[in-house]
């Protein structure tokens, strides 16, 4: 079975993309993120992402320091060097991304500037979706073309036992299912 259930970022990435200045305070940055309920704000500089700045940046680089958030500026304490995907990026490499790098989100461009960002938590959010279409693929493909006495290893449909299943009716049932079965 060949599947392709490839699914490109812009289909689930977060719009619109809250954005600051480098030159903006992080009181400023710190209350957008507050506002919008997000955890971080993507940095640009002529609409082109050159930073992103997180809680945690906050948390470590300005409080945990006891630095005054009005007083300092985002470039001073943003991560620089982000790494930014193109829009038609698949959810599985844009995973493979963050796992790579340890970031749990990726702005998303297009033409050099923001369009989204994706996070692992909105992978998380579609993983499951994903399943089920893959289990509805499943159920719908025809059955493989195996006689009615054909015996293999697997897992019984009926109770889940694993073990030597035989196919029947459409089913691949352990033995003690299929004698319920022809009992019906």
């Amino acid at each position: 079975m060949n599947v392709n259930v490839e699914i490109p970022v812009y289909e689930v990435m977060s719009v619109p993309v809250y954005t600051v200045s480098k030159k903006d305070t992080v009181y400023d940055a710190a209350n957008i993120m507050c506002e919008k309920d997000i955890g971080a704000v993507v940095v640009v500089e002529n609409k082109k992402p050159v930073g992103i700045l997180t809680e945690r940046d906050i948390l470590k680089k300005v409080v945990a320091k006891n630095l005054k958030p009005k007083e300092v500026l985002v470039e001073e304490v943003m991560t620089k060097n982000i790494i930014t995907i193109p829009k038609n990026t698949t959810l599985t490499e844009a995973a493979k991304i963050m796992s790579k790098h340890n970031v749990k989100r990726l702005p998303v461009v297009e033409n050099n500037e923001v369009v989204g960002i994706i996070t692992q938590d909105d992978i998380v959010r579609v993983s499951p979706k994903i399943i089920e279409i893959l289990q509805d693929y499943i159920k719908i493909s025809e059955p493989p073309k195996y006689s009615e006495e054909e015996v293999t290893y697997g897992i019984c449909e009926s109770c889940g036992a694993q073990g030597r299943v035989r196919y029947y009716q459409g089913k691949y049932l352990c033995e003690e299912c299929l004698e319920d079965y022809k009992e019906d």
